[in-house]
């Protein structure tokens, strides 16, 4: 009877491991084909044959479009609300905020399609536009013009004007990403490549020091 049940254990995971790779195969085709075509030029069996299945394999794990397109926009920012969540919960120390920024960085850039899918939602005025800005953007907003607000405003902006620096964080973030085919077209270099993405992570890094020159820590250049 052990021995059943270990065989039923094994089959039972092996089938899992298959779901779990066949459910990441449509979601990455899903960010890969909305990034491009946006929610409403998307058709479903494009997705499908992108992600190498059939339609009745798809609609098995995702029930419509929409909640398809739902699926992409949580795996895309719902971690980086959990990194943001976890770094308020801690020090604002000079090696914590680094860490941040590493990590927002490698999180977009495991899905470098899925800035643009944003990017392109903005400029279409899709009709999920408002379900991306309130739900998924706003945290992430909020999260920032509060981390300015809290620490002094650094000169010579204002108060009113936090709210444009705090979304000049989202574009140096996702905008390196969403116009990395125009960057790389402009620079004559790939702003995805690994030294491209290490580089952009400096630059976040050293933005907030210059706004911010009290985080500078004793390793740190002037």
């Amino acid at each position: 009877m052990p021995e059943k049940s270990n065989e039923s254990e094994t089959a039972r995971a092996a089938q899992a491991e298959r779901a779990a790779f066949t459910e990441k195969a449509i979601l990455d085709a899903s960010e890969s084909v909305f990034a491009r075509r946006g929610l409403s030029g998307t058709r479903v069996r494009e997705i499908a044959a992108a992600a190498g299945v059939n339609g009745a394999t798809l609609y098995n794990y995702y029930p419509s479009k929409t909640a398809l397109y739902e699926a992409v926009l949580e795996r895309g920012l719902a971690p980086l609300v959990t990194t943001l969540e976890r770094f308020s919960a801690g020090p604002r120390e000079r090696e914590s905020i680094r860490a941040l920024v590493g990590e927002v960085m490698c999180h977009l850039a495991g899905h470098p399609d899925f800035s643009r899918l944003v990017y392109l939602e903005a400029m279409a005025e899709g009709p999920y536009l408002p379900t991306v800005a309130r739900k998924w953007v706003r945290p992430l907003f909020a999260f920032i013009l509060g981390e300015l607000k809290s620490g002094t405003v650094p000169e010579p902006l204002e108060e009113p004007l936090l709210p444009s620096l705090a979304a000049l964080f989202i574009h140096v973030s996702f905008g390196h990403f969403a116009l990395a085919p125009l960057l790389k077209e402009t620079l004559d270099e790939d702003p995805l490549s690994e030294e491209g993405i290490a580089r952009q992570a400096r630059f976040i890094d050293a933005l907030i020091l210059q706004l911010f020159p009290q985080l500078r820590s004793e390793g740190d250049e002037d």
